[in-house]
């Protein structure tokens, strides 16, 4: 016999939360979260929604025992720690002014900077900082 397991039928709420995850959640993985969840109330089995998201039969039914036991915030990750930022927002803000006076010369901002701030930072630190804080 093969063992089934749906989430319990959603509440017009659930679908409406469920569905601007899907659509709009701010990070991929609460977005396929989300569809998963969808998918089982829709009568998808683990192995057809793992087919359909192309991810692991266990993902797919700890999401769906995560969506039971916690609801939405079952499905969106909890913080975690990593390294603290090596640059603070005034070294962020002090990056855009020599950006605007030199904004081509990413060697010549990294000298600046550290000289500066006493801060070492590569210039793949610095690209993915411009990139975060551009408009």
């Amino acid at each position: 016999m093969v063992k089934r397991r749906f989430v319990a039928p959603l509440t017009e709420s659930e679908q409406q939360t469920l569905t601007s995850a899907y659509h709009h959640g701010e990070k991929r993985v609460l977005r396929r979260r989300a569809h998963a969840i969808l998918l089982s109330d829709q009568g998808h089995t683990i192995n057809q929604i793992s087919e359909i998201l192309q991810v692991r039969r266990d993902a797919v039914s700890r999401w769906l025992k995560q969506w039971e036991v916690s609801g939405r915030d079952g499905i969106i990750d909890k913080p975690r720690s990593g390294r603290p930022p090596i640059l603070d927002e005034h070294d962020h803000q002090r990056l855009k002014e020599l950006v605007a006076e030199q904004p081509h010369q990413i060697r010549s901002l990294q000298a600046r900077l550290q000289e500066e701030t006493g801060k070492t930072v590569s210039t793949v630190t610095l690209r993915r900082v411009l990139k975060k804080k551009s408009p």
